[in-house]
């Protein structure tokens, strides 16, 4: 009896066609609705807003990845900067495109 309810639920489900209205039903009770993000406008430092999606996401960008300006460190960013300098030696060589995608190749 389960067995044959199933197959008739799935039968049901891969018939239906994507007009039945019951399918929205359906997704709105199991809570399986998907809303489409809407990028909107945002209020910059100035006060003004931007204007187009375009500006919106160069607005995002520019606030999530800030110039690298050692001026702006505080004492904190100072050390670490400091900290993680590269360490040049006489023997220093650049390294080949064979030997990028060696190590490329090797990574899991």
């Amino acid at each position: 009896m389960i067995k044959e309810k199933t197959r008739s639920w799935k039968e049901y489900c891969t018939t239906t066609s994507q007009i039945n209205p019951w399918n929205e039903v359906y997704k709105l009770a199991s809570n399986k609705t998907r809303r489409p993000t809407k990028i909107t406008t945002l209020q910059k430092p100035d006060g003004t807003t931007t204007e187009s999606i375009e500006e919106t996401l160069s607005f995002i960008m520019d606030q999530l990845n800030p110039d690298d300006n050692p001026q702006d460190d505080t004492y904190y960013h100072k050390n670490v900067r400091k900290q993680t300098e590269p360490i040049h030696t006489p023997d220093d060589r650049e390294f080949t495109r064979e030997e990028v995608g060696q190590v490329i190749e090797r990574l899991k």
